[in-house]
């Protein structure tokens, strides 16, 4: 058994490829995830009956209809709170709308104000969509919650010679006292953080979001390029599936089976 490894730190976010919002504490949920974690998202080159099918049913999805940091980098400039089930979007310090009715057609006032502010996307297809049962995660067909070890960025800066923010990785879970890329081989492996258990589906590979330093709408540096220079792959972290509920809090303790 493996032990004294810690949660630092830990987040959600309600939007996908919105920013994320720091918690003491998480409500993990058994073949879900965590609560309140990408249950919204945005879709793009969808007519609205495409979309509401997209929001409903898990197998007609794809990551490529997601708006998303990838394709759409100004999402950078907006952040969120989520609070007593209200939704406040904020493009920097201003506020631009405020709901907490999360049917289709109200959702679209959050599209109108969004596309409103951004000429690029003025003219193009957008909606957004709510399910808080099949939430918008990257992996298509699986429910997961990612975490990455402050011991394999530390590595990855030294090796590299680069300084890279941990956020850009967008972990729902950071942990250290692991040792660098230890967390790559625990591939089928159970973690029991406190009371909770997931299994280690699978590793991260990291797509081009990544070049992107969090909330900035500049690249910088090429993360997946320069992991498979250093280390021959472009995984960092790893996505866990939730196999029982319960409730993950700061500076609890990890443990992985043999």
């Amino acid at each position: 058994m493996v032990s004294n490894i810690q949660i630092k730190k830990l987040y959600y976010s309600p939007i996908k490829s919105f920013n994320f919002i720091e918690s003491k504490s998480l409500k993990i949920i058994k073949n879900i995830g965590i609560e309140h974690d990408r249950v919204f998202a945005f879709v793009r080159n969808k007519t609205k009956d495409e979309a509401m099918k997209f929001q409903e049913k898990q197998y007609l999805r794809n990551n490529q209809s997601y708006l998303s940091v990838k394709n759409t980098p100004i999402l950078n400039n907006y952040r969120l709170e989520f609070q007593n089930q209200n939704l406040k979007v904020f493009l920097k310090n201003e506020e631009v709308i405020s709901i907490s009715e999360f049917n289709f057609e109200n959702l679209q006032q959050i599209t109108k104000e969004i596309k409103k502010r951004e000429t690029n996307l003025k003219n193009k297809e957008i909606f957004m969509i709510y399910n808080k049962n099949i939430p918008f995660y990257d992996m298509i067909n699986d429910h997961v919650v990612s975490l990455i070890n402050l011991e394999s960025l530390r590595d990855f800066e030294t090796r590299s010679g680069l300084t890279i923010d941990h956020e850009r990785f967008r972990a729902n879970i950071v942990i250290d006292g692991m040792k660098p890329f230890q967390e790559l081989e625990l591939a089928k492996k159970k973690i029991k953080i406190g009371n909770t258990l997931f299994e280690v589906f699978q590793n991260t590979p990291r797509c081009k979001a990544t070049i992107y330093p969090y909330q900035s709408t500049t690249s910088d540096i090429n993360v997946p390029q320069k992991l498979n220079e250093v280390y021959g792959h472009i995984d960092f972290g790893i996505y866990l599936k939730p196999i029982s509920s319960g409730q993950i809090n700061i500076d609890d303790t990890i443990s992985i089976s043999k």
